[in-house]
């Protein structure tokens, strides 16, 4: 029962920044990132956001190194070291997005823990570009 009672303040931490980096996503990147224009690259102004995740998770697993890549990235885009260059290709460098370290982390947090909504179809084009996983 002690063990419960120590680990819940951390669980809670995390399940708060989550929260607030789901919020900060929704303010900041949602409209770029978000489910509109489905997998329809024709109808989508930037990659789904499950896409970003995808590529940045098959390379960055753990959390702390995710968190550090994608906060990264929203610090400086830089198109050398992109793990999404058919995203650059199509839609062009990611313009500066003007949030702080500390939010850009919470972020990353939200898009790791990986409750994220996907287009509809994304789950088909990742089977059919990257085979099955």
């Amino acid at each position: 029962m002690l063990l419960a009672f120590t680990l819940s303040p951390q669980a809670v931490l995390a399940d708060d920044e989550v929260k607030q980096g789901e919020h900060l996503y929704k303010t900041y990147c949602s409209s770029c990132h978000g489910l509109t224009g489905g997998m329809d690259m024709n109808q989508r102004i930037a990659p789904p956001i499950a896409a970003v995740r995808f590529h940045y998770i098959s390379t960055h697993p753990d959390k702390a190194s995710f968190v550090a890549a994608v906060t990264n990235w929203l610090e400086k885009q830089d198109e050398n070291k992109s793990l999404m260059r058919g995203a650059i290709r199509r839609f062009n460098l990611m313009p500066p997005v003007p949030v702080a370290k500390e939010d850009a982390q919470k972020i990353a947090s939200y898009i790791y823990a990986g409750n994220i909504e996907k287009p509809a179809g994304f789950d088909e084009h990742v089977e059919e570009m990257h085979g099955k996983r």
